[in-house]
């Protein structure tokens, strides 16, 4: 059985359409689901490699303050000259800040968790800027300290700020 020219041409063309559906059909059944789940997979690792990436980016500053913070809890001395100690840092603080100590007074060390913390009840005179570099620089002492509040009483104009605070040193546990 001979096929003249048109119907093997239009065989040609049945055969291209069969196929053609079948690849469609066989590329929307099973390729294209596996294709999505593939690249969801790379979405979400480009995802982690994005956070991984920015956590790498800041380990020098994380290591840096952590070291900081390590080398002030490492310090192995007795209570009293821990106590002594954190005393004089902040007198040494507020008179090199330009406030004038009225008073001091350490109350009692509290055992938190992984440390002590050891309150100070401070009461100083000066100006509000003195104030303000005096708490900047209690953060460059030996020590962690936090300012639990703080009392600023207006004077008579011309006479220095009366301030009080109470301070918390964060110490390694004994």
């Amino acid at each position: 059985m001979k096929l003249t020219r048109r119907e093997s041409l239009l065989l040609a063309v049945y055969l291209i359409i069969i196929c053609g559906a079948a690849a469609y059909y066989f590329f929307f059944q099973f390729g294209y689901p596996r294709y999505k789940e593939v690249n969801s997979k790379i979405k979400d690792m480009e995802t982690a490699l994005v956070k991984i990436s920015t956590i790498l980016e800041s380990k020098e500053l994380v290591e840096k303050e952590y070291n900081v913070f390590e080398k002030k809890f490492s310090v192995k001395e007795n209570r009293e000259t821990r106590s002594t100690d954190i005393l004089q840092a902040i007198k040494f603080k507020a008179g090199d800040a330009g406030l004038n100590v009225i008073n001091i007074k350490p109350l009692a060390v509290k055992k938190e968790g992984l440390y002590d913390k050891f309150e100070v009840k401070v009461e100083t005179e000066g100006e509000l800027k003195n104030f303000g570099k005096f708490l900047y620089d209690l953060d460059d002492s030996p020590y962690v300290f936090s300012v639990k509040y703080t009392q600023i009483a207006a004077q008579a104009q011309g006479e220095p700020l009366k301030i009080q605070l109470l301070l918390s040193a964060a110490t390694a546990k004994e």
